[in-house]
């Protein structure tokens, strides 16, 4: 399991999907950055955005939207892409002849899909504190408490889409899974809401964490903690499961 684990680091530190698409991300928070210094010098502009409440003047309101915009649509991109490399390269069947069991095959791509996008985020901070630290921390501690619920939730997503993509094997298919399958659910399960009165919307994947930003309440925050949990530990058995099934070519 170490070695595979290995390998899958090796591949993702080799493979220039990582590096494009965290320079795509890095490229947002310049962009913020930018409209920092451009949006106050467009009076018509700064006072409609202003009005709004939207600011991105300090590093923790930053970072904390940043994160609390889920998995946007370069990590979906990463995480279909780089769960499908080996099929696309056709070295899994490779790898599971090597005795490396299917399990252990899933496994070692969960920890290193949320090993790279979790880089991602480590160093968009580092370069949103050396841009916008000039405007202080902005920190509170509701913040940090949104922080956490990201990071589980970021957790939670990538192993749901690290399972679809692992699964559909083709770059494509895995990519329009990605993209379009949870915010499906998402209409589906608020359609369910309103015409059948059931309330279940709110507990679905990508809706958890707005429990705990609506109300600020501590048993909200760990109702989503422990809903991400579930979500994770489901979504790795539907895996296996799945995938104990699938003829690898």
């Amino acid at each position: 399991m170490k070695n595979l684990i290995k390998l899958q680091i090796r591949n993702l530190s080799h493979s220039k999907l990582f590096y494009v698409c965290l320079g795509m991300t890095l490229l947002t928070t310049i962009l913020n950055f930018i409209a920092e210094l451009v949006i106050p010098n467009i009076p018509s502009l700064a006072e409609e955005i202003f009005k709004n409440g939207i600011t991105y003047s300090k590093v923790f309101p930053q970072f904390v939207d940043f994160m609390k915009g889920e998995i946007g649509i370069v990590g979906k991109v990463f995480i279909a892409l780089f769960c499908c490399l080996e099929f696309t390269e056709g070295t899994t069947k490779n790898i599971i002849a090597r005795g490396y069991t299917r399990i252990q095959y899933l496994l070692s791509k969960y920890a290193v899909t949320l090993i790279g996008l979790f880089m991602m985020y480590l160093i968009t901070f580092a370069l949103t504190f050396v841009l916008f630290i000039k405007n202080g921390f902005g920190y509170d501690s509701n913040m940090m408490y949104q922080l956490i619920i990201s990071l589980f939730e970021t957790s939670a997503l990538t192993i749901m889409f690290s399972t679809i993509s692992i699964l559909l094997e083709k770059n494509g298919s895995a990519i329009v899974a990605c993209l379009f399958i949870p915010t499906g659910a998402t209409l589906l399960l608020t359609l369910c809401d309103n015409y059948l009165k059931l309330g279940v919307s709110k507990y679905w994947i990508e809706n958890v964490s707005d429990m705990f930003a609506s109300s600020l309440k501590m048993g909200d925050f760990w109702l989503s903690i422990i809903c991400y949990i579930i979500y994770i530990g489901l979504f790795m058995i539907i895996g296996n499961y799945l995938f104990k099934k699938k003829e690898i070519k």
